[in-house]
């Protein structure tokens, strides 16, 4: 839906960005002490120097390193009317400072900034850290436009500063900007193009006529290069088999060229915020997103060009902190990223989840394998954990171990060696060109250039490189060769690097975050998991949190005690030294119920019939009260869940007459619904309080019609109690609190290992153990053209990788059929370094059924 009053100026685009008006509250002039007329240089330089007195730099051997740089700093911000930009920056971090709504320490280049340290957007000293401001800004790359008296900004050059908020308070954020910037404010258009992958797939089953199978296989031959897919035309001059099907099939290629690249779907920018100093519906057309909000109908780079872009990012991970450090009274910004201890839980590190940064499967790997022993080698692993630079995770390694770089270059040698001699990040490459001659605004240029890849420049730069090495006649003491060989090998490692090199402003303050989350999870674990398990309901598979979380709480010798109608609150809370499940998370109950279920837990209960009778008087309808039964919460009920599930079902059915008198037959037959049908209904041996039956012959049947399909559900999953409880639990609540798979299906396996054991198995040992399978690949091909499925499987103490390859692999789907994600299976096979070679796999059949639609 377009916005209908959308004009231009003059039928033409405007120049560039017109700032939006800061307006600053009479209160901040106040407490400056500054009259209200001051311009807002010298606002901002009075915020900068209260600051420095706040910290106390001012009292710093080295304040005068901080006094020239703010300076300058300042001087270059003015120079390129960034001053107001600076401010609306502090004015919404300042909110979040005032309203205690938790932010996080920096993200991207904007944390290379002093006055962003000193006006707390960022929490990351770049002095300390050796950032440099050039990397946020660049005098040469901002561009000023001077139209018609007015002073514009080129958007797409404009300084960039990205910002982390807490989660659960970034609408509050977002409501702020909109109150301050009225119409003036939108969400930001995000267009989804059409991949090389998904084009050569689906022309090929189309156009070419070729199976699924046949269109997987062909689609993983197209590379992926640091990540990214690489385009059909690349991938033919990169790999000979997919070149050869193309031309054996070069008209389907043909259109999945011409497909590749269009717009396949538009979304909204996940943290995108776009500020305009006019109003919107002036300078371009809106539309609203399916929630009402206005979105631009430009993408981000076209809204750039017109209005400051904001990046408002709402951080699970600030409000687990904000939790767990509230929870345990720890001030976060007390807490020593210096102290040696703090890191010694990343160097044998076996319970990751909830270390930011660290968690993911990737990143855990390689901070296993280096074992980072402070701030800046946890900044490495961050840097390192991803596609590009995994290969250097073991050369990084070896240097922690030993102490020994690799050497590039004796003239680069101070820069590169405390990375290993390899050029991790990008501030690196900007020192390395700085010591040939070069300034920090030229390096960050030089960065760019071929970090883009413009190649009309990059020849340009490489023949700067060798005159400014001649220049400043730069002579390689141990070889005696010149400039020429210093100037090659920087020019070497700019392009090597530009795939892989990494920002260290924005790894230096995702690497605080992770300590942060290191020093509450493993000094106050419990408060840290409340925290982690009250986020988990927004993770987009809550209940695979809940199992990692409860596989490690063993390690800390906690316990997830299980939801309990009479000791569980609605969250999850602290009991003892353990950890109580909360009502509300148990699977399918709703917030909309939560109100019935604290009017069910005050009502006065003594057997199930009082249970069943609550339930219908609080509303609670009988899909909650039979999930609350089945997860365990009203075990003191009943030992069967099971058959307590039945009769609640059989109980719900009843009429209010028959209710009555079942109540009045409960003492007789120790309240069981089940005992009192059977003995009294069925044989017709009962009447009711008004002396008539109590069921007629047709009522009798009526109600056996709707009973009978429940009464199926039971009769299976009494076959399987032990597994209908496991199954139930896992369910319901994302782990099993009563058995174990192992105990569950002991007499049907014997000598079965859990997945600890099993990960703690010798390399070419051999293994048998029971697991689910969490994720399972379609059928791949490895490079010796050997095709082959890849597995995840999980039990209630860990996870291991399974690889089962042809021609086992083809034998099985033979005579088993395609493998399920949420199977349960039995695996024998071989353990090599981290991961199990399957020999023998077998699917345990025990189906538990839930409700009725699972019978159907």
């Amino acid at each position: 839906m377009f916005v209908d009053n959308f004009t231009t100026y003059d039928n033409c685009a405007p120049a560039g960005v017109l700032l939006p008006k800061i307006k600053i509250e009479k209160k901040f002039y106040k407490k400056l002490k500054l009259n209200e007329g001051v311009d807002n240089l010298k606002f901002l330089k009075k915020l900068c120097w209260e600051s420095i007195k706040e910290m106390g730099i001012n009292k710093y051997p080295n304040k005068d390193q901080y006094y020239d740089r703010a300076g300058e700093e300042l001087k270059i911000l003015n120079e390129l009317r960034f001053i107001d930009y600076i401010l609306l920056n502090w004015d919404i971090l300042n909110y979040c400072h005032e309203n205690d709504i938790p932010t996080g320490p920096g993200r991207g280049s904007a944390a290379g900034s002093l006055i962003l340290f000193l006006l707390k957007v960022t929490k990351v000293d770049p002095i300390k850290y050796n950032l440099f401001f050039e990397r946020f800004v660049s005098k040469s790359r901002a561009r000023k436009i001077e139209k018609n008296g007015i002073t514009y900004l080129d958007g797409s050059l404009l300084a960039d500063v990205d910002n982390d908020i807490a989660y659960d308070r970034r609408s509050e954020v977002i409501e702020y900007i909109k109150r301050k910037h009225p119409s003036r404010t939108c969400r930001i258009l995000n267009l989804v193009s059409l991949s090389g992958k998904l084009c050569i797939k689906e022309t090929g089953k189309i156009v070419g006529l070729h199976t699924e199978q046949e269109v997987n296989e062909l689609s993983d031959l197209i590379p992926v290069k640091f990540g990214k897919v690489s385009p059909l035309y690349e991938a033919r001059q990169e790999s000979d088999l997919f070149d050869t099907w193309c031309e054996d099939n070069f008209k389907v290629y043909e259109i999945a060229c011409k497909l590749e690249g269009l717009i396949k779907n538009t979304g909204v920018h996940a943290s995108g915020i776009a500020i305009s100093h006019d109003r919107l519906t002036d300078i371009c057309p809106l539309q609203k997103t399916k929630d009402g909000e206005l979105a631009s109908c430009y993408d981000m780079n076209w809204i750039a060009e017109l209005t400051v872009k904001f990046d408002i990012l709402g951080l699970k991970t600030l409000t687990v902190l904000k939790d767990a450090s509230s929870l345990a009274g720890v001030d976060l910004d007390s807490i020593d990223l210096d102290d040696k201890a703090l890191y010694k839980h990343f160097q044998n590190l076996e319970c990751p989840q909830g270390l930011f940064q660290i968690e993911a499967d990737t990143n855990f790997g390689v901070c296993k394998k280096i074992k980072p022993r402070n701030l800046e080698e946890v900044s490495a692993v961050i840097a390192i954990a991803r596609p590009g630079a995994l290969e250097f995770k073991d050369q990084y390694a070896d240097y922690i171990r030993t102490g020994d770089p690799t050497l590039v270059h004796p003239h680069f040698a101070d820069i590169l060696d405390y990375t290993g001699g390899i050029p991790l990040y990008q501030e690196q490459l900007m020192k390395m060109a700085v010591k040939i001659g070069f300034t920090l605004d030229e390096a960050e240029q030089l960065r760019r250039i071929i970090g883009k890849k413009k190649a009309d420049q990059m020849p340009e730069w490489r023949e700067k490189i060798a005159q400014k090495a001649e220049e400043n006649r730069l002579t390689n003491a141990w070889t005696g060769h010149g400039g020429d060989e210093i100037a090659e090998i920087l020019w070497q490692v700019a392009e090597d690097s530009a795939n892989y090199s990494f920002n260290k402003s924005h790894s230096i303050s995702y690497a605080i975050l992770s300590a942060w989350t290191a020093y509450l999870k493993f000094n106050y674990p419990q408060h840290f998991y409340i925290a982690l398990l009250k986020m988990a309901k927004h993770e987009a598979d809550p209940f695979d949190q809940v199992n990692k979380i409860a596989r490690e709480l063993n390690h800390f010798d906690m316990k997830l005690l299980p939801p309990d109608l009479a000791k569980s609150e609605m969250d999850f809370t602290v009991e003892g030294k353990n950890v109580r499940y909360g009502l509300n998370c148990i699977k399918g109950v709703s917030e909309k119920s939560l109100q019935s279920i604290v009017d069910f837990r005050e009502s006065e209960i003594s057997n199930k019939f009082d249970v069943f009778l609550a339930a219908k008087d609080a509303k609670i309808n009988i899909g909650v009260l039979s999930s609350l039964i089945q997860a365990g919460a009203l075990s003191s009920f009943g030992n069967s869940r099971s058959r307590m599930v039945l009769e609640a079902q059989a109980f719900n059915i009843l009429t209010d007459r028959e209710k009555r008198n079942f109540i009045a037959l409960g003492t007789k037959h120790n309240y069981d619904v089940l005992n009192i049908l059977g003995t009294e209904i069925l044989n017709n041996q009962s009447v009711g309080d008004d002396n008539k039956p109590l069921m007629k012959e047709s009522r009798t049947q009526t109600f056996l019609k709707k009973y009978r399909p429940y009464k199926s559900i039971y009769d299976q999953n009494k076959s399987f109690e032990k597994f209908a409880n496991w199954y139930f639990e896992n369910q319901l609540l994302g782990y099993s609190y009563t058995h174990t798979l192992r105990d569950v299906f002991k007499n049907e396996a014997r000598n079965l290992q859990n997945c600890y054991e099993v990960c703690s198995t010798e390399s070419n040992e051999g293994v048998k153990f029971v697991g689910v399978v969490k994720d399972c690949s379609r059928r791949l091909v490895s490079r010796n053209n050997n095709r082959y499925i890849r597995m995840t499987i999980t039990d209630e103490l860990g996870r291991i990788d399974c690889m089962f390859f042809d021609p086992k692999l083809e034998k099985y789907l033979e005579n088993k059929g395609p493998l399920e994600k949420d199977n349960i299976v039995t695996i024998v096979g071989k353990k090599s370094e981290d991961i199990v070679f399957v020999d023998d796999m077998n699917v345990l059949d025990g189906r538990i059924y839930m409700k009725l639609s699972d019978v159907k």
